[in-house]
């Protein structure tokens, strides 16, 4: 069915009810009352899951099999009086993922794709007080279905023929997601009434030399005259062409404004928006419709690099990939999506990446994104598998379902590479298939198509990794980079790498903060090695290890510790040790990546956000907290930065960056430090850059003098432990600091230290808090309960003060207090909170 855009407000439902039945056990919901079920509240939009937990009747330890049974939810409304001439259209915005839609015993329909959104006209069927009840078979009946087998088989999921559905495979991926399969009205029920219908629309925003060009298709049913339209793009209004077709009516305008301002990635500009809004005529009566914001951007993507070009400006992209706000409902309030966008932005992030294992985001995800500045690559909801395209009713769907989710998301400036899958070709070339199966008709061809007619100047590749000669080969396309990470290389390995573009890296089984580890384990003792933390730590289906495993390579290759016997005999430094790890290795890969040393264009991490408590791949835990990682990537991530490279021989140097449109005027100094406090040596010179320009300094030049920086000539022990490099504007202020250790050694407690801390309120919910040190201190960190700091793990430089800013987390306490830590201090000291004078 064409995607419909309901335009005036609905009805308002009773509350729902929902109930399970043995599969196939109720074929009419007139059969419901003779068997007794036992209703119960339910959300909607939600998830069978979701109402489970409301209701608490669910447990992660013992979960519900979800797909094994028919679930039925059913609401009444009472419908409204309708003006002669208007029309009662029921609007179903994803239903997952087998469902029939009945109103008053009546069948309305029978859909099987919970990617795509329906729209029914039920006026025939309205009665003075109506009942409308949806039912959601079972999934693991329908995949006992005799249907062709597939070519090859993937480790992604427990049963093949899921390829022939249209769900998310989250909750069905055995090896690192919940068992939360998604089965319910997950996306907005409701009733529409209005004297015409938006069955299709296509919003296209360009930049055409120096004018911005916005151009609107629609098709509306009406059952009166459409005398007119007139499209408004930000004031600027242009009457729109309006012709009869059949039984609707085409309408097409166009908008050029002259030298409009342009839309930026947050990290190299801003993000002006422009209303969009549709006048139309029926009658005598005028209505209208909003078609939501535009942005002016030109956007390219080289496929000789894959480097994306935002108004002909190289932009390194980083960040993450985007997993659901809440695997219990698949969405999240628009408050909660927000929470979590803004730590995106504030985390030095410019795109996300939503895969294919996921589900299409909402439209107040694209939405913020627009307005935050932050890129998305999109995927399309196929991963691993091999969908039988060749059967032509699947075919149908899914052209249905790209041709909805298009009209969505074309219109978004965040929108940058549209993906055809995830691991497709990788999983084919794994298996053995012949190459010319590795990619299909829909993914070479007929989506493409799509892409390019909805959305024109936005990117397609079909499939990720891809462009080798096999498709996960890292040096050529773009690759899936796991070097550092799964498979325990070393950083060194990146150059040799050379990975372009990177839409997946750097997974590590994060370890989250101690109330989330208490959220997992309760009241039992946090070992890592007990089975329900084991449970949640994700791994690769069949392999005999997991991401504690990885982590633990990297602790010891980084510290010089043995995590077998920190484990054993010291869990709580252990832990401490193992939470700073990932930030560590992380922070040296993208100060390889961004030195210019080597050819990449931008790396996405994964992934963004765990889907349950546990050591997840997040950089976010599952409760909003931010991990080190992320930090770790903040500070690895900002506009104007300083990273250092150990190249060995040629020991260290220094990369300077400033991605902003305005130039830099300001200081490198490198300092080298022994036992934390004693200067070994320490040089600064001037560093000037215009917008968007780069500079490296060689450390030996600037210091003048042989100070075996990388510890490669050994001539005796180093004389120095680390060699810190700052970046100051022109007020002496910091703008980015990088640090390299010497030799791998797990952190010494410091004696003596003169550590002054204080926190003053700032504001109604707000606290600053200063450090000043007489010693250099290593991953600082905080453990304020209900306040979120804008920076953490961090080292601190000796005699340099820090500024930290926290701000109240929604529902915390509002009492400042709280302790800081570090791994070269043997005991927590606490914060002082700076008397207020009377």
């Amino acid at each position: 069915m064409a995607q419909a855009v309901c335009t005036t407000p609905g009805v308002t439902f009773a509350p729902w009810s929902y109930c399970a039945q043995p599969p196939g056990a109720i074929t009419h919901p007139d059969q419901l009352g003779a068997a007794s079920p036992h209703w119960l509240p339910a959300m909607v939009p939600g998830t069978v899951a979701a109402a489970l937990q409301a209701n608490g009747q669910w447990d992660f330890n013992r979960p519900t099999d979800l797909d094994a049974q028919d679930w039925w939810y059913r609401t009444t409304f009472v419908p409204p009086e309708l003006p002669a001439g208007y029309s009662c259209h029921l609007c179903l915005d994803g239903l997952a993922t087998l469902a029939e839609v009945w109103l008053n015993g009546h069948r309305l329909l029978t859909t099987d794709n919970m990617f795509r959104g329906y729209r029914v006209n039920v006026g025939p069927y309205l009665r003075p007080h109506n009942e409308l009840v949806i039912g959601f078979r079972s999934l693991s009946e329908d995949l006992k279905r005799k249907r062709p087998r597939p070519r090859w088989k993937t480790n992604l999921v427990q049963h093949q023929q899921l390829r022939w559905q249209r769900a998310t495979l989250l909750g069905r991926i055995p090896g690192w997601s919940p068992p939360v399969a998604a089965v319910g009205p997950w996306r907005a029920v409701r009733l529409d009434t209005s004297p015409f219908s938006v069955l299709e629309r296509r919003l296209d925003s360009r930049v055409d030399g120096t004018d911005g060009v916005v151009t609107l298709q629609a098709r509306i049913h009406s059952t009166g005259l459409v005398g007119g339209a007139i499209l408004n793009v930000g004031g600027r209004e242009v009457a729109a062409d309006v012709r009869a077709d059949a039984d609707t009516w085409l309408v097409r305008a166009e908008v050029r404004i002259a030298n409009p301002p342009l839309w930026w990635p947050h990290t190299h500009g801003a993000q002006p928006l422009s209303e969009c809004r549709l006048h139309i005529r029926v009658g005598e009566a005028r209505y209208t419709i909003p078609c939501g914001a535009v942005g002016f951007r030109d956007l390219s993507v080289r496929q000789d690099s894959f480097s994306v070009h935002v108004n002909g400006v190289p932009v390194y992209c980083r960040g993450a990939c985007w997993t659901v706000t809440d695997i219990m409902t698949l969405g999240g309030t628009a408050e909660s999506i927000a929470r979590d966008l803004r730590l995106v932005r504030d985390g030095g992030m410019n795109m996300l990446r939503v895969g294919g294992t996921m589900v299409y985001e909402s439209d107040d995800f694209y939405r913020l994104c627009d307005e935050l500045g932050i890129l998305v690559w999109q995927d399309f909801m196929f991963a691993n598998m091999d969908y039988p395209i060749e059967d032509a009713g699947f075919a149908a769907n899914i052209e249905a379902e790209a041709r909805y989710q298009l009209s969505r998301l074309s219109p978004h400036p965040c929108i940058a590479v549209f993906c055809g899958n995830s691991e497709v070709e990788q999983q084919a070339a794994m298996r053995g298939v012949p190459r010319e199966a590795w990619r299909n008709h829909w993914f070479a061809t007929r989506l493409p198509e799509l892409c390019a007619d909805y959305a024109p100047g936005v990117a397609y590749l079909p499939s990720t990794p891809s462009g080798g000669a096999l498709p996960f080969h890292v040096r050529s396309g773009v690759a899936h980079y796991y070097g550092v990470g799964a498979y325990r290389r070393s950083p060194r390995d990146l150059r040799r790498a050379d990975v372009k573009f990177a839409p997946e890296c750097l997974a590590f089984a994060n370890v989250p903060e101690p109330q989330t580890v208490h959220a997992i384990m309760g009241d039992d003792a946090p070992a890592a090695h007990h089975p329900r933390w084991k449970q949640r730590v994700p791994r690769d289906t069949g392999a005999g290890w997991d991401f504690d495993d990885v982590r633990d390579f990297y602790l010891q290759h980084f510290f010089a510790a043995d995590p077998v016997a920190l484990r054993s005999f010291d869990m709580p430094r252990y832990l401490q040790l193992s939470r700073v790890v990932p930030g560590e290795m992380m922070s040296q890969v993208f100060a390889e990546w961004r030195s210019g040393s080597t050819r990449n264009c931008g790396g996405i991490v994964w992934f963004f956000k765990d889907l349950w408590p546990a050591a997840g791949w997040g950089v976010i835990d599952s409760l909003g907290l931010p991990k080190a990682a992320y930090y770790y990537l903040r500070r690895s991530w900002l506009p104007r930065q300083i990273t250092v490279t150990d190249e060995d021989l040629d020991g260290l140097h220094l990369h300077v960056t400033n991605e902003t449109a305005e130039p830099l005027d300001g200081h490198v100094e490198l300092l080298l430090l022994q036992e934390g406090h004693i200067v070994v040596a320490r040089q600064e010179a001037p560093c000037r850059l215009p917008p968007r320009g780069r500079q490296t300094l060689v450390a030996d030049a600037l210091l003048d003098g042989f100070h075996d920086l990388t510890y490669s000539y050994r001539f005796g022990p180093p004389k120095h432990d680390v060699a810190i490099a700052t970046l100051f504007d022109e007020q002496r202020r910091v703008l980015s600091e990088a640090f390299h250790f010497v030799r791998a050694r797990e952190p010494s407690f410091v004696a003596g230290v003169t550590l002054d801390i204080q926190a003053e309120a700032v504001g109604d919910s707000g606290y600053e808090v200063t450090l000043l040190s007489d010693r250099w201190l290593q991953s600082v960190s905080f453990d304020v309960k209900g306040f979120l700091p804008d920076d953490n793990y961090f080292h601190l430089t000796p005699s340099r003060q820090k500024l930290v800013r926290f701000t109240a987390l929604e529902g915390g306490n509002t009492r400042f207090r709280g302790y800081l830590e570090a791994l070269n201090l043997k005991s927590p000291v606490a914060i002082r909170l700076k008397e207020t004078p009377p």
